[in-house]
């Protein structure tokens, strides 16, 4: 059993929505995510498979009894943002909510502009959620991936977005300025009702800090770190500033390429993406908290001894325990329990060297 209560050196894992609807024949349909009685059932079941499956508290399930958590924090699933700016999402039964590519236009980019979100689809089923589950329980806990305004911008303008940087930098800063007060304004409305922000960006987000605010950067990878310094870090600095506790998703596995950069934001928390140069991280970011990302694909394939051997040499290269994280997320169904428990294990190993 593995205790998580003054969490040193936290742990965390999420499954893919398939290993679920495979597993526990749950279905990730419209009413998963809006309907306040699936919400509480659904959240329910989440916590009761892990503690059975996977034994005593090791992920801070708390009390097995219905909560009224309004967002999927069980899932890396990322949605709301780009539908309140007009994408279609398209639900289905063993995956996270599709996001329809809006492809907009010069014109249509130029015509968009920051929503009421309260009456905006579907943040106004957001809030209709929150609402009544506030009126039966007193209360709402939970949150909604916020993705991110590099992975917005491209569900909504597609691949022209990263000509835009080369061709039309105005237009690139004027979707960027949209989505960022969007963003901000979604943010906050469910954080002022709930607390939190980024349970649902990453689940280690509730054991290292609950009120952590991280901002993903999953497209990010996509370019050079030149044209992140130029458009996109004067808006990771203005987020910082105004999300605070502050912190980055780079789920890539290339975060040492920016590291230095981010070392001149606000951040104190960072998701260190699998196949990224740990060391390199570490040294630009002594004093953050790294949270280690290992890869959900290769749990598929490793052998017990090869995911222990590999997420001891991560832990070896994070520097100080007391500032690292480790978490594995979106695993697949052909993840073998006992490579969970190899994680554990080697978590309850380094726990005990304090």
């Amino acid at each position: 059993m593995l205790k998580q209560n003054n969490i040193f050196l936290p742990f965390e894992v999420v499954f893919h929505p398939d290993w679920w609807h495979r597993n526990y024949n749950i279905n990730f349909t419209e009413d998963y995510f809006f309907d306040p009685k699936k919400r509480v059932e659904v959240e329910l079941l989440h916590r009761q498979v892990m503690h059975e499956r996977f034994g005593g508290d090791w992920s801070d399930t708390g009390q097995l009894t219905p909560k009224p958590v309004m967002g999927p924090v069980h899932l890396a699933a990322g949605y709301l943002v780009s539908a309140v700016l007009g994408c279609q999402l398209r639900f289905v039964k063993n995956s996270a909510p599709e996001i329809i590519p809006k492809n907009m236009s010069d014109e249509e980019v130029l015509a968009l502009k920051v929503p009421d979100i309260t009456i905006s689809e579907p943040m106004n089923k957001v809030i209709n959620l929150m609402d009544q589950l506030e009126d039966e329980f007193g209360y709402v806990e939970g949150d909604i991936n916020w993705q991110g305004l590099l992975n917005v911008a491209l569900d909504l303008r597609g691949q022209q977005f990263l000509m835009d940087y080369h061709l039309n930098p105005p237009l690139a800063r004027r979707l960027l300025d949209v989505i960022y007060e969007t963003t901000i304004n979604i943010v906050n409305t469910i954080k002022n009702r709930t607390g939190t922000s980024s349970t649902s960006v990453n689940r280690i987000a509730h054991l290292v800090n609950p009120l952590l605010n991280v901002h993903s950067n999953c497209s990010v990878t996509m370019i050079p770190v030149e044209l992140y310094n130029e458009f996109h870090l004067p808006y990771e600095n203005k987020l910082s500033k105004e999300l605070e506790p502050y912190g980055i998703h780079h789920c890539g596995n290339d975060m040492h390429r920016f590291a230095d950069t981010y070392a001149t934001t606000n951040a104190v928390f960072f998701d260190v993406g699998w196949g990224s140069d740990i060391a390199a991280c570490r040294a630009a970011l002594p004093d953050a908290i790294l949270s280690l990302r290992m890869d959900p694909v290769l749990m598929e394939q490793w052998s017990v001894k090869e995911v222990k051997t590999e997420l001891e040499r991560c832990l070896n290269e994070a520097g100080p325990l007391d500032k690292t994280a480790v978490c594995c997320i979106n695993m697949g169904h052909a993840v073998p329990d006992e490579n969970v428990f190899a994680m554990i294990s080697v978590i309850d190993k380094y726990r005990k060297q304090i």
